[in-house]
């Protein structure tokens, strides 16, 4: 399936949570746990958004897609209900670069939810990830728990670092819905979302009311003239890599004819992830490109990695 065009992902911006959508983020820097990525986790956030947009050039959510596809794993996903794009992604008071997605959940063409979960667990299984998000907008029964959140909206598409930015400011309001480990948001388009951090509706409200009107972005939803919270269905599926090194967790849900083609598009991952980690390695032990100590070279890199 190709990524979708402009013209899509126009559509879903505009709509937004008015309509019955559901929405993914997987992050695409493997978990510690299976391969020490420390090393480009330490790096700025502009060289791993570089890791994460040449991966997807290379395809690899593509691939996914069509494994799930070709082995009839899924069949309601698609290029006219699903756009991925790179996004901002935090948590616990840190930002990284993730594959959002957004996808349309009604309708003669919809995505089912249980192609949705299957998509879901087949990314974190070969992203290596420790869990993804996934959150129906409107329906609190469709994934694995209610959840409250609330949508800051910008006027312009914003960077990753724009969006990291206004994280950092609900930070400087209230620690407690920013760097605990129920504080985070992923970024889908126009639009900043984060579910309730455990804490009472009132300060969670007050906290991002603040945010958005000292950064200048819409705070919704307002409802009779008063700021409330947006109520949807939310899941975090995900692996334990220390119990589970193989990903059980994942395959476990993921129908068996699939695992065997989506393991090769893990090793491609793991592959690309340690030829960066050596680059970094060689830069940090006095590499005599003439850009490194500016990042250019490790960015040059990361841009020009291989696809195979």
């Amino acid at each position: 399936m190709k990524t979708a065009s402009i013209l899509l992902i126009l559509y879903f911006l505009i709509l937004g949570t008015a309509q019955a959508n559901s929405y993914g983020s997987v992050e695409p820097v493997a978990n510690p746990a299976v391969i020490d990525t420390r090393p480009l986790r330490d790096q700025d956030l502009e060289v791993r958004e570089a890791f994460a947009e040449r991966l997807l050039q290379c395809g690899i959510v593509d691939a996914v897609i069509d494994v799930l596809t070709l082995t009839d794993a899924i069949s309601t996903i698609n290029g006219l209900n699903t756009s991925f794009e790179v996004a901002a992604g935090g948590f616990a008071g840190s930002t990284n670069p993730a594959y959002a997605y957004t996808m349309i959940d009604n309708g003669p063409n919809a995505a089912s939810n249980d192609d949705i979960k299957v998509l879901t667990d087949s990314l974190g299984y070969v992203l290596s990830q420790g869990s993804a998000f996934l959150l129906d907008a409107d329906n609190s029964a469709s994934f694995d728990f209610p959840a409250n959140y609330v949508v800051l909206n910008f006027d312009g598409l914003p960077s990753i670092e724009e969006s990291a930015a206004l994280f950092e400011t609900v930070g400087e309001i209230d620690p407690e819905i920013f760097e605990t480990n129920s504080s985070g948001y992923t970024q889908f388009g126009f639009a900043y979302l984060s579910l309730q951090s455990f804490v009472p509706d009132e300060q969670f409200i007050a906290g991002y009311v603040q945010a958005a009107a000292e950064f200048g972005v819409e705070y919704t939803p307002i409802v009779a003239g008063e700021p409330s919270l947006f109520t949807g269905g939310a899941a975090f599926p995900g692996n334990d890599w220390n119990n589970n090194p193989a990903g059980e967790a994942y395959l476990a849900r993921i129908p068996t004819g699939s695992h065997e083609m989506l393991g090769e598009i893990r090793d491609f991952h793991l592959r690309t992830t340690r030829r960066v980690l050596r680059r970094i390695n060689r830069l940090d032990d006095g590499d005599s490109d003439s850009d490194s100590e500016n990042g250019h070279g490790l960015l040059r890199s990361i841009q020009r990695l291989p696809c195979h």
